[in-house]
């Protein structure tokens, strides 16, 4: 027997050894998501093949479409449980494009947190709670619309209002934002930072298509979600209306933290708190400013409020989903856009609802720190259906 012989087969071994554990890894992970995984949980580590073999196809209708001027645009018409849009395109039940005679008609505008993305159905959103509350409250005249986006900023919200809000004459716009702007602002270069966004966002539209081979691994695709290195498959909307410029870090920021790798990369060269200072919230500011102008232009009322976000709520819960918005780039840079709400508010005469400083700071009423759960939709609506009730309708 050769000398090299042994250690072949040693090698083969080892081998085998491991290729063994890696499968019985591989059955334990797919067992756990077929067998024991909760809905949720299975929507969130499930591939997207797994998920057409539960659901069928007709799961991936898309929740958004291509628009030309703003990227994505909710579909006219999507359905999928409780949750729906209406035919023109926004969430709730339908309405007509042709304001009512003797109506008060509200329309939200914001991104995910009007949206109210997390809470499956429709009526749980906060435009339709604001709308139940003014019902019972004895105004039945008024309609409220949600015209939030799941990524809108002020670039699109500015967009939105001018070419599908505007036709629907609203009396009152609410306008709640500021997160999203915050994520713009991670561009480096800082002159990448452009008032056009460009250093943002680069306009795509693509199918949905299984991603990287190694997310075929129910165990490797877990471990992507968990530490934030991938998206979930199962937040079926994975495609966007955008590709991400290059100098967009914002992504590259959320998963570093999620994973616990902040500072690596570009990050050791620039630290996020940098990266925010380079570029300061010059465009939130003169956006925030066009919005109100374009509102009075048109004899529009708006209500700005300010955006709540949790401060200590992943070290009150020990979450680990986007903990980057416990982090104190996150937080000062909100502080900065909610003072600038404040300013131009009052500047402008426009009325304000500090719901930074109202809001309370419950885990039990939040979802991530952000985003606000059923109960938590419920206290908003209250809380802005009092300050509509005494500002615009008593």
């Amino acid at each position: 027997m050769s000398k090299i012989e042994p250690v072949i087969a040693r090698l083969t071994l080892v081998i085998v050894s491991i290729i063994t554990v890696l499968a019985l890894i591989e059955a334990a992970a797919n067992y756990w998501l077929w067998q024991l995984a909760t809905v949720d949980e299975f929507n969130t580590y499930a591939s997207i093949n797994q998920i057409r073999e539960r659901y069928g196809d007709e799961i991936f209708t898309r929740r958004h479409m291509p628009h030309h001027m703003l990227g994505k645009i909710p579909a006219p018409d999507f359905q999928r449980d409780e949750n729906r849009h209406n035919r023109l395109g926004f969430r709730g039940d339908e309405t007509t494009a042709e304001k009512p005679p003797d109506s008060f008609r509200i329309v939200a505008v914001g991104g995910s947190t009007t949206y109210s993305t997390g809470v499956g159905d429709y009526r749980e959103s906060y435009p339709d709670l604001v709308n139940d509350y003014l019902h019972i409250a004895g105004f039945d005249s008024v309609e409220v619309i949600n015209a939030g986006v799941a990524g809108y900023s002020s670039y699109e919200n500015m967009i939105n209002i001018t070419f599908r809000v505007l036709p629907l004459e609203p009396d009152l716009i609410i306008l709640y934002q500021g997160f999203n702007d915050i994520s713009n602002r991670f561009v480096y270069p800082s002159a990448r930072y452009l008032s056009d966004n460009s250093g943002v966002d680069i306009p795509n539209f693509t199918d949905r298509v299984m991603p990287a081979i190694w997310e075929y691994s129910t165990y490797l695709r877990i471990l992507g979600i968990r530490t934030g290195y991938i998206s979930s498959h199962g937040d079926l909307d994975m495609t966007d209306a955008h590709r991400r410029a290059e100098s967009n870090y914002k992504n590259e920021y959320w998963r570093q933290v999620n994973s616990g790798t902040y500072p690596s990369g570009v990050f050791e060269e620039v630290s996020a708190e940098q990266m925010l200072a380079g570029n300061p919230p010059i465009h939130f500011q003169r956006n925030l400013v066009s919005i109100l102008g374009i509102a009075e232009s048109h004899n529009v009322d708006v209500l700005l409020i300010t955006m709540f976000l949790s401060r200590d709520f992943h070290a009150r819960t020990g979450s680990t989903e986007i903990k980057f918005i416990s982090n104190e780039a996150y937080q000062s840079a909100m502080a900065q856009h909610n003072d600038i709400t404040r300013r131009i508010a009052e500047s402008t005469d426009t009325p304000l609802l500090d719901l930074a400083l109202e809001f309370p700071d419950d885990p039990s009423l939040l979802m991530d720190g952000l985003h606000m759960n059923a109960e938590g939709n419920r206290v908003r609506a209250r809380l802005i259906g009092d300050f509509i009730i005494r500002e615009f309708l008593s």
